[in-house]
């Protein structure tokens, strides 16, 4: 498996509705059965990469378990978040102590970091990611799934190969995460290797559910 590769699938796993207008008061918690689709796009021609759903099917006081379906694929992917939607494990890739997820209460302002050790389960190759975010600004956004208030929010992560610290890439992340819906409406994501943008994307929020 190359390096990048390898990293591509890192990055997927440090960052992964009804019309309704979200508000910036803190929501009630994530609950069982809570669903949330997107559609990814090529970020540079716009092309409909995947249909993810993401379904809330565990939660305790520390982690959420979530099974994510990818349209056209059989076999749903289990994968475990902690409450700030950092990511902790995929099945693939596992992460100590966790992605650098969504640091709630959110304020204009406020910034965070986050220190990870990912190691993929398959391959054994280990990285060490090292990220900071910040909550920019508070916008409305619209996408299929209807018109919410949204936090923005930017962060960076470099990630290092730990045995050839030579090799590491850049990714740069924007998040418009609503309250209303208890995660992101919209992310983009760029990926940076050796200096040159070597892919984009954007998920956009197309239909919530929650669990009455």
């Amino acid at each position: 498996m190359s390096i990048r590769c390898i990293a591509i699938g890192l990055a997927a796993l440090l960052s992964w509705f009804g019309h309704c207008a979200a508000q910036t008061a803190e929501p009630e918690p994530v609950r069982v059965g809570d669903r949330w689709s997107y559609d990814i796009k090529d970020g540079a021609t716009g092309d409909l990469r995947h249909a993810v759903t993401v379904v809330a099917v565990d939660i305790n006081d520390k982690e959420i378990t979530a099974r994510t379906t990818i349209r056209g694929k059989d076999r749903p992917q289990t994968m475990v978040f902690d409450l700030d939607w950092g990511r902790i494990d995929d099945g693939a890739w596992k992460l100590r102590p966790s992605g650098i997820g969504i640091k709630r209460p959110l304020q204009i302002g406020k910034e965070w970091r986050s220190d990870a050790n990912a190691m993929n389960v398959q391959s054994g190759v280990a990285f060490r990611a090292s990220g900071v975010a910040k909550v920019m600004a508070q916008e409305q956004v619209t996408t299929a799934a209807g018109t919410f208030d949204t936090y923005r929010i930017n962060a960076t992560v470099r990630m290092v190969n730990t045995r050839d610290q030579t090799k590491s890439s850049i990714w740069t992340f924007v998040f418009w995460y609503a309250p209303a819906v208890n995660r992101w409406v919209k992310r983009t994501t760029e990926a940076h290797f050796d200096g040159r943008l070597r892919d984009s994307y954007v998920e956009e929020l197309t239909e919530y559910s929650r669990k009455p």
